[in-house]
């Protein structure tokens, strides 16, 4: 995902970003869904639908996320 945004947007990636941008979208998604599912979870049922629910869209923010950050690096490169 993070390669195919940042074709998209014209980002010059190397190793060194590829490894910084894919850990911290990593370790950010990580904590904030395990900390949204689990506190769901506390509700047997509805919890657990929306466990999936949050899940899914923790994925959409996270490559919106991506795109909007790759965005404005190349905007405030030229």
């Amino acid at each position: 995902m993070v390669i195919h945004l940042a074709k998209k947007n014209n980002f010059d990636l190397n190793l060194k970003t590829i490894g910084f941008t894919a850990t911290t979208i990593w370790g950010l998604s990580t904590v904030l869904q395990d900390t949204a599912v689990e506190l769901l979870k506390f509700i047997p049922g509805p919890g657990w639908v929306a466990g999936v629910i949050v899940a899914v869209l923790f994925v959409f923010f996270l490559g919106s996320l991506a795109n909007l950050y790759f965005q404005k690096s190349k905007d405030r490169d030229q």
